[in-house]
């Protein structure tokens, strides 16, 4: 998908212009009646068109999803997306056979902000491998002690993980 690159003052052109028509219609005005009357009578209609009831309400509808779709792109911009990563709850089917129960609601609270970060320490990497045994995830407890180096499989600590692994 690219990108569309908008100017840091893209507001300023269609402000000018306005700005320009506005001041136009008002020496136009100023200078002759016929043109006074002709927008003076313009108005009053429009403005009467605009007060029936069906059209008021839709009018005043539309005017109000535009001003929310305007500060939720403003809002956007200022803030980013929002986007988050959620942790996955579905355990292989390896585990489940082992009796892995998979309530849905057990990870509900890990939501993180970014993406986690590969290059974790030595301590973060067993943590999570307990949270796999914790949770009964014996494959997942598997798969992350065998990315461990050969010097950091042979650490006390991840030994006693891999006998707790072997043991689910």
């Amino acid at each position: 998908m690219s990108e569309v690159y908008f100017p840091k003052r893209w507001w300023l052109s269609p402000l000018l212009f306005t700005l320009a028509l506005v001041t136009g219609v008002v020496i136009v005005c100023k200078v002759s009646d016929t043109a006074r009357e002709v927008l003076a009578k313009a108005v009053m209609m429009v403005a009467g068109a605009l007060a029936t009831p069906f059209i008021l309400e839709s009018s005043i509808a539309i005017v109000g999803l535009v001003v929310v779709l305007v500060i939720n792109q403003w809002r956007l911009q200022k803030e980013g997306d929002g986007w988050v990563y959620l942790a996955k709850t579905e355990p292989d089917a390896a585990s489940v056979t082992a009796g892995a129960d998979t309530p849905p609601q057990r990870l509900d609270s890990v939501v993180m902000p970014s993406a986690p970060d590969a290059n974790l320490d030595f301590g973060a990497r067993l943590a999570v491998v307990e949270g796999y045994v914790e949770l009964g995830l014996a494959q997942e407890a598997m798969d992350h002690l065998k990315m461990l180096s050969p010097e950091e499989q042979r650490d006390p600590r991840a030994m006693a993980l891999r006998t707790r692994v072997e043991s689910l």
